[in-house]
């Protein structure tokens, strides 16, 4: 008969092989050449605050993708945000096409998607393909093409992405989220099962746009990729992640953005799945509770606790090895960046990015208040949303 100890240590295992088998799965035929079988006309649709070298970097290569029927939706709040001038400045340079949609002030729900439900109107009938996107990430030129080849040719409702993040800093802080995040990328995800849009890189059909009326689903809310998520969800469509749809984003934050940042992750997943949230506070938490009675059986001179402590320090590593893969095949150009302190935080300092995660989740249990942008709302349900005050707009 196990002791509740050793199921604890069991399940900890567990927990550790499948992330580390599942990171190594997203390995394999990286990065894939997918190329569409068609090419169907495609409206990429992008919400922008404020102008920064990341936004200007990002809207080149937007407007640059190696597709080649598509134009861009891009939603501000008003004209005095400077990413309206970064928009008329692009629109008379060669590359897509920009539609600039000026959004105004939100009263109830987020700035974000109050722009992205004015840029819904300007979808026309010809736009097959609807692709959502965000302004912080560094698409690279296949990146399209990849992301509408997995809905095409695949036959697929909806095809979703993800984030990695890559410090431009070398603050351990910055490097902590960055890690944290990639521990997050390479978990299994169940189409059918259990999967989440991301408001990065989400692509879906026109008609099925339509069918689950996403309009309805983004008025009053502040989180876009989960409330697509419930909309295609109640409409019976399952959720496609093409491994080589990652976005690369590039972030630099000190210790209280980093923990604002994660709050705020949290605090949405819990309002919006909860059963999410809990999952997610199991199995981090957990093999904190784990590594602290594998510690104290070491220290007792038990071989099982030395054995354990070895084995999780193991797996680790190979999950190290094939998160450096991933990043290699996917961005070749990270090679010539500065990345020392991020791989050494990744490799070298897991308790410390792990708990990291484990107190962003559990903070998500304060405050309704989160902070986004220069915003600060009160999050009282998905579509009831207040704003409670407003940064005056970098001139």
């Amino acid at each position: 008969m196990f002791s509740a100890t050793a199921i604890i240590l069991i399940v900890w295992i567990a927990i550790a092989v499948v992330s580390t088998l599942s990171a190594w799965r997203y390995t394999w035929g990286l990065p894939r050449p997918e190329i569409p079988g068609r090419t169907p006309p495609v409206a990429v649709i992008v919400a922008i605050k404020n102008r920064s070298t990341l936004t200007e970097d990002f809207l080149r290569r937007l407007r640059t993708q190696a597709y080649p029927g598509y134009r861009i939706i891009a939603a501000v709040e008003s004209m005095d945000d400077p990413a309206f001038g970064l928009l008329t400045e692009a629109a008379a340079e060669p590359g897509a096409d920009i539609a600039a949609i000026v959004a105004g002030p939100v009263e109830h729900g987020g700035q974000k998607v109050w722009n992205l439900l004015a840029a819904l109107k300007a979808i026309k009938a010809e736009d097959e393909i609807i692709v959502f996107t965000d302004a912080d990430t560094l698409p690279t030129p296949e990146w399209l093409a990849r992301l509408v080849s997995a809905l095409t040719d695949a036959g697929y409702d909806s095809v979703t992405g993800y984030r990695w993040m890559i410090p431009t800093d070398g603050r351990i802080s910055s490097a902590v989220v960055a890690a944290a995040n990639a521990s997050i990328v390479t978990l299994p995800r169940i189409p059918d099962v259990i999967n989440l849009c991301w408001g990065g890189a989400t692509a879906v059909r026109r008609q099925t746009l339509e069918r689950i009326d996403i309009a309805a689903y983004w008025r009053g809310a502040i989180s876009d990729d989960l409330q697509m998520t419930r909309a295609l969800d109640a409409a019976g469509c399952a959720i496609f992640s093409p491994r080589q749809s990652l976005l690369l984003s590039p972030i630099a934050m000190d210790w209280k953005e980093a923990f604002a940042f994660g709050q705020r992750q949290y605090r949405l997943m819990l309002t919006h799945v909860p059963m999410l949230w809990l999952f997610a506070a199991f199995v981090t938490g957990l093999p904190f509770i784990a590594a602290c009675l594998a510690i104290a059986l070491a220290a007792q001179g038990q071989i099982a606790g030395f054995s354990v402590l070895a084995l999780s320090i193991g797996l680790g590593e190979l999950r190290y090895r094939n998160r450096r893969r991933i990043v290699r095949s996917l961005w070749p150009e990270t090679e010539r960046a500065d990345l020392a302190t991020y791989w050494r935080v990744e490799r070298f300092m897991r308790p410390l990015w792990w708990c990291f995660h484990l107190v962003c989740i559990f903070a998500a249990l304060g405050s309704r208040r989160i902070r986004w942008a220069g915003i600060d709302y009160l999050v009282r349900g998905p579509q009831d949303v207040i704003v409670l005050r407003r940064e005056a707009a970098p001139k």
